[in-house]
């Protein structure tokens, strides 16, 4: 047998997703597009991303760079368009108009407000340069904002009205110094038409409120001084039959007039810019809703038909190039656009995607190696996608003692190097890890024929590998699944199988298939524990503690539960010993320690001062990290430690009754009490007792269910209860069944009771129920 043969392992799923997943999937997307949904259309509803937007207009504005009509000009004065002009300036103005006059204008608009100026003669010239030009000369009245936030009217004085009448503009700008919309051509018949409206000369100007197209080259639009035209320095040939728009130069008040390229500009340039939209036809406009739709439309599409990762891919890409798309398209078509609310849809779905990727990263690849945890091919198998071959676990003898001779940079090496061998027939063979085991899917379905590939490859395992400047034996046994036999259990069997092998007697190992199949499972809930956690799949349920004198509930114990959705209820035995297997103890420990704590608080807020009881594994009591949990969770959760007892179960695992007497003595110093829970069975006894600093003891239900039986057992609790009044020391008896076993404990003097005869263990919810109506009952309320 080659080598090429003996590595026969056949590698596993590659990119094929199972329906069921695909589903699941398709449905987290979905989830996460109306998120993302919602926070955009809350952004719209409140014009959250109005700056925004308008920043993206002045970006499209000078994109477009439209050439304007050219027949529209500006003739820049220095006087301020809401002062008194002097009669030097008015002198100029007349001068100006003079030989615009000449020049054969078509018609000039003055855009100020002509007040009385200091100088009658001056005003008078000024009023007949006016009269001189007819029809052809309109005068221009300002709405602009008052201090009171409603609009103010400014008008020139009547005194300089010629027969050209008057026309109205409004000076209206937002916090960035824009003005981003006029008034269209739909004005009352009686009111002044719109400025920009008169300018445009469109017979068919558009009605309503009127988006205006910054798109036009500032630097285009034909502009001059008034002192040049009158000094003779300009060309007025050029300026027949030209509409010429007369006003300041630049903006003299507290909210200059901006345009995309041109900061403080004049302030008529709105209005021009008006008025070339109307000619230009370039006023079309698509706000945030429509374009919001739209591409939430479009990220549907694309979860629900595009099943491939790699064209969803393509199309998010093809989405989110649409955004700059449509920003410059708009610029082309002269069509503004509210993008700012699709861009914020696009990008929380991206944000949530990336987010959802990176926890899905973490739960199942390995960070040291890179591989994919052995959850992957669990869930795999777990959903049909894998249904015949076996699943191969190999398992790594003494790693934990290699690792710990290893440096950190070495330990991925040294993985990553016993990974290759495995590849070594093939190179894409698809391996999982977790803790101390590798694992893979094998196509192989003659049990024989892969036993005889194993074998080989312990063979080629035989040899040490270099890590560093080091030499490295390797131990490696394997256990062995059926798809066939296991199904969907196929992973947990191979890797119960593996726990069961040895070097020496056993390297392979087949899993049996039996009525107790079930056990086996076992081994791959340290897989699942976290994400049951995360899942509230585990929880706590609470067994109330009565005081048997005056009938109160005095106490609670919390009980964690696990309930999976395929399993049904999974013993708290059984996952607790896996915590403790996959070092997950601390954090299934912080998890009902929190859950625990919260539900106290809340009993605390309805007015009942119970105490909230918590177990704690006694191997834990080798650490001082415990008191840094219980510190933390007490603060997090701002429970009264003084209402808080853990109860240390398994007190036979304490190593060392020394160290774990200094840290109950750190626990007690943040004001809990310390519980013996299990008292008079194995090593919860008397040396246990007298070592380690409680303040309750829990009598072992051993006793408590036997005490209507047994003298015996009724002679053991009686001395517990008598040896804990002596010591000051609170005695609860647990497991009573009876009203029976009640009546006797009441005899011999115990005050504090748990059990089924007064209430199983609760829910949150019925435990406030039970609260109310046993306390009632004893009141006879």
């Amino acid at each position: 047998m080659d080598e090429k043969t003996a590595l026969a392992p056949v590698p596993g799923p590659r990119d094929r997703k199972p329906s069921g997943k695909r589903s699941e999937g398709r449905l987290k997307r979905l989830q996460h597009l109306l998120w993302s949904g919602a926070v955009a259309f809350v952004m719209l509803a409140t014009m959250m991303l109005v700056p925004v937007d308008q920043f993206l207009w002045m970006i499209q504005s000078r994109v477009a760079n439209q050439q304007p009509s050219g027949e529209i000009v500006f003739v820049g004065s220095s006087a301020e368009v809401d002062g008194r002009l002097t009669a030097t300036e008015r002198k100029q103005l007349v001068e100006g108009l003079r030989r615009l006059r000449d020049a054969e204008v078509a018609k000039v608009y003055l855009d100020f407000v002509l007040h009385e100026g200091d100088s009658p003669d001056a005003d008078a010239e000024l009023a007949a340069a006016i009269a001189d030009f007819g029809e052809d000369l309109v005068l221009v009245d300002q709405i602009k904002p008052a201090l009171n936030g409603e609009e103010e009217l400014l008008r020139s004085n009547p005194i300089f009205e010629g027969a050209g009448g008057r026309v109205i503009t409004d000076r209206s700008t937002t916090w960035m110094g824009y003005q981003w919309t006029v008034r269209g051509a739909d004005r009352a018949a009686n009111a002044p038409a719109p400025f920009a409206v008169a300018l445009a000369q469109e017979p068919k100007a558009p009605t309503g409120i009127v988006q205006i197209d910054y798109g036009f080259d500032p630097d285009l639009i034909p502009a001059f001084r008034l002192r040049n035209v009158v000094d003779g320095n300009t060309s007025l040939a050029s300026l027949k039959e030209k509409h010429v728009v007369i006003g300041p130069s630049t903006s003299k008040s507290t909210e200059p007039v901006s345009i995309p390229g041109k900061y403080n500009a004049p302030p008529s340039y709105p209005a021009i810019y008006a008025a070339e939209t109307f000619k230009s036809g370039r006023n079309g406009f698509v706000g945030g809703l429509p374009l919001t739709l739209l591409f939430a439309a479009a990220i549907a599409a694309t979860v629900l038909f595009a099943r491939l990762k790699k064209v969803r891919r393509i199309a998010y890409v093809a989405i989110a190039l649409a955004l700059p798309g449509v920003l410059f398209a708009g610029a082309y078509f002269g069509v503004r656009t509210e993008l700012a609310y699709a861009g914020a849809l696009v990008f929380a779905f991206a944000a949530q995607r990336s987010r959802a990727r990176w926890r899905l990263r973490v739960a199942n690849i390995d960070n040291d190696t890179g591989l994919e945890k052995l959850r992957v091919l669990d869930r795999a198998v777990s959903q049909n996608f894998l249904r015949t071959g076996h699943i191969v676990v190999a398992r790594l003898q003494g790693l934990e003692q290699v690792l710990k001779t290893l440096g950190s940079a070495e330990r991925s090496s040294y993985i990553l190097r016993l990974v290759d061998r495995l590849r070594a027939a093939d190179q894409e063979l698809a391996i999982y890890i977790d803790g101390h085991f590798l694992a893979w899917h094998s196509t192989e379905r003659d049990t024989g024929r892969l036993i005889e590939h194993l074998e080989g490859l312990r063979a080629i395992f035989a040899a040490p590998i270099k890590v560093g400047s080091e030499s490295v034996d390797v131990g490696i046994t394997f256990g062995v699944a059926s798809i066939g036999e296991a199904g969907r259990n196929s992973v947990a069997a191979a890797a119960a199988a593996a726990e069961e092998t040895s070097e020496a007697h056993e390297p392979i190992k087949i899993a049996q298939v039996a009525s107790h199949h079930d056990e086996l499972w076992d081994i791959s809930l340290r897989a699942r524990i976290d994400a049951a956690m995360e899942a509230g799949e585990i929880y706590c349920v609470y067994q109330p503690k009565i005081d048997m004198i005056s009938g109160s509930l005095t106490g609670v114990e919390a009980l964690v539960r696990w309930h999976d959705p395929e399993r049904g209820f999974i013993s708290p035995i059984k996952f607790i010993a896996q915590s403790e297997k996959a070092g997950r103890m601390e954090h299934l420990t912080r998890y009902v320690l929190q859950t625990a704590c919260n539900a106290g608080r809340l009993m605390h807020f309805r007015g009942s001062a119970v105490s909230m009881s918590v177990n704690i594994s006694a191997t834990l009591l080798n650490d001082m990290r415990i008191v840094g949990i219980v510190r933390n969770t007490l603060q997090a959760t701002g429970f009264d430690p003084r209402s808080l007892i853990l109860e240390i179960t398994e007190t036979a695992r304490i190593g060392d009754l020394a160290k774990a007497a200094t840290i109950l003595d750190e626990l007690k110093l943040l004001g809990l009490k310390i519980s013996m829970d299990d008292f008079g069975v194995g090593a919860a006894n008397f040396e246990t007792f007298y070592g380690l600093p409680f303040d309750e003891l829990k009598i072992d239900r051993l006793f408590v269910d036997s005490i209507s039986r047994s003298e015996k057992a009724k002679a053991i609790a009686s001395s517990i209860i008598e040896m804990g009044k002596a010591a000051r020391i609170t005695v609860v008896a647990e497991g009573a069944e009876d009203e029976k076993t009640l009546q006797i404990l009441n005899e011999i003097g115990c005050r504090y009771v748990q059990g089924y005869a007064l209430a199983r263990p609760l829910s949150l919810t019925n435990l406030l129920e039970f609260q109310d109506s046993y306390e009632g009952s004893q009141t006879g309320t």
